[in-house]
């Protein structure tokens, strides 16, 4: 289905919750898992001619983000890296930089929307997230607690896009996402004054044969994608 390049796509957003101890039918169903990471949600447009333009969930420009050049020399690299034309694409991503003091001017890549002026609909997520698994480098992320962490491939130094997990290695990733956000917590989630910051919030399980469906309202493509989230004040789960 092709699109214009002014027509705003909504990005797939999951719009149910679960406990992470009732993540295990998912599994049972073949479904896989990626860290959530703590992030401002960021579709990146690219136009002909190498403009680029970050867009908000909301349908608005992103104002209140200023790119360094030398993400930006970054982010002008991914269609080549990608292997995508001279066209218009929009890939659905994130800005690790304002919600969490710990990483500064990283993007997230989820998903590819649009590729050459086609809005992919009826397409799997696996092949989507095919289309971006270009690397197998990993992107590690240095803590202060003096462990080095896995939080996904690198495109580019400062680009990653999250790896897939099957359920076998869900208990090991909420090991390492307590972990990581145990700097950030203050006492344990039954206490009165618990608090929780974290780094990474928690796991986004996705259906790799989920179809793409359209996304012109906000709400859209729930139906293959779940969240599980760590406790903080905002939220149980």
């Amino acid at each position: 289905m092709q699109v214009k390049t002014e027509q705003y796509i909504y990005p797939p957003r999951p719009a149910d919750a679960i406990p992470r101890e009732d993540t295990g039918m998912l599994g049972e169903m073949g479904w896989l898992a990626q860290l959530k990471y703590n992030d401002s949600r960021c579709l990146i447009k690219f136009l002909p001619g190498g403009k680029t333009e970050l867009w908000s969930r909301h349908a608005e420009r992103i104002r209140n983000y200023t790119v360094p050049e030398w993400l930006q020399a970054q982010i002008d690299e991914l269609p080549s890296i990608l292997g995508l034309n001279d066209g218009y694409h929009l890939l659905d991503g994130g800005i690790l930089d304002s919600k969490h003091k710990a990483i500064k001017d990283t993007l997230v890549i989820w998903d590819i929307l649009v590729r050459d002026g086609g809005h992919l609909i009826g397409s799997c997520y696996g092949d989507r997230y095919n289309l971006l698994h270009v690397s197998d480098r990993p992107w590690n992320y240095q803590h202060p607690n003096g462990k080095t962490y896995k939080f996904g491939l690198a495109l580019t130094d400062n680009i990653l896009m999250p790896e897939n997990h099957a359920a076998d290695q869900w208990p090991k990733l909420w090991e390492m996402i307590d972990e990581v956000n145990a700097i950030w917590t203050i006492g344990k989630p039954t206490d009165k004054n618990y608090q929780c910051h974290p780094l990474i919030e928690g796991l986004v399980f996705k259906n790799l044969r989920g179809s793409l469906g359209m996304g012109f309202k906000e709400k859209n493509n729930s139906d293959w994608l779940f969240r599980s989230r760590v406790t903080t004040g905002r939220h149980k789960f």
